[in-house]
């Protein structure tokens, strides 16, 4: 799965995000050397797709996170319909190293 899977479909769409050093939840990931959780990018990814298409998330089927992601270092979310009602996301860095995928449903 790489970026260019995502370009052609009626939900296809990616935005950039940057979860800053001092976001209150990466006071207790690694101190000095912060990660993202990965409950805070599911979180943006379903905010934005709420926010760009009106329609709720029923259910997160899967994910799988590959790579940590850092505080400070942006990433893009990229999102393709797979199929009626499902959605696949691939989530990468600015250097386009994957950081998670997954499959949602929404309503």
């Amino acid at each position: 799965m790489t970026a260019t899977d995502f370009s052609s479909s009626r939900f296809s769409f990616r935005q950039t995000i940057l979860v800053k050093h001092d976001h209150p939840s990466l006071s207790g990931h690694f101190p000095n050397n912060p990660i993202v959780p990965g409950v805070v990018i599911l979180d943006q990814v379903m905010r934005l797709w709420q926010q760009k298409t009106n329609k709720q998330i029923q259910q997160i089927n899967h994910t799988k996170f590959v790579n940590l992601l850092r505080a400070d270092i942006s990433y893009i979310i990229h999102y393709k319909e797979k199929n009626e009602q499902k959605i696949d996301f691939l989530i990468m860095d600015d250097s386009q190293k994957i950081i998670a995928k997954g499959l949602f449903s929404y309503v």
